[in-house]
């Protein structure tokens, strides 16, 4: 028993009760924007002669006994990825080859007799897009819109799941 509470202690109470899924793994728990720390180089010093010199690269040991570097160290904040939000209402009345052009080819599409519906998804949502033709042999266009979350029963709203599209769309393509 002082083992189970001694290991509870250790990962800070934190620990998930028996067949519970951590639906937060691997996600970033700051609201904050992600950091980088690099070691900023020195420059070579120039001597009366104007010959450069260079600087010692050979990390110096610690007392405990562990290398530091001589150069200073700096963090910096990565900026988080700009986007363009698109408003949802002005898809409405679009035309498929439109749609895309906006937000890009969707990751699933099926036909229902003349319509079709196209989904896109982030991480928390799915987000369909659904195209009908205002008449037989004419262009589909896009009528409605659905917005619902991924691993829960909550509501969200077709604005925001848009948007998280997009954003995720734009870190993928900022990536590759």
């Amino acid at each position: 028993m002082i083992l189970i509470a001694t290991s509870l202690v250790a990962c800070g109470g934190n620990a998930l009760p028996p067949g519970s899924t951590n639906q937060n793994y691997g996600k970033a728990t700051s609201a904050s924007s992600p950091r980088v720390t690099q070691d900023i180089p020195k420059k070579p010093q120039v001597s009366a002669t104007g010959s450069a010199t260079s600087m010692a690269t050979e990390p110096a040991a610690s007392s405990t006994g562990t290398a530091k570097s001589k150069s200073p160290r700096i963090t910096v904040a990565i900026p988080p990825v700009p986007f363009k939000s698109i408003k949802a209402e002005t898809l409405m009345g679009l035309s498929e080859d439109a749609v895309e052009q906006k937000i890009g080819e969707p990751e699933m599409t099926r036909g229902e007799g003349p319509a079709r519906v196209w989904q896109y998804r982030s991480d928390d949502c799915s987000f369909d897009a659904f195209f009908f033709p205002a008449a037989e042999g004419q262009k589909r266009k896009m009528t409605h819109m659905l917005a619902r979350k991924r691993k829960s029963a909550d509501k969200i709203s077709v604005q925001d799941c848009l948007d998280q599209v997009v954003k995720a769309r734009a870190t993928l393509k900022n990536k590759g």
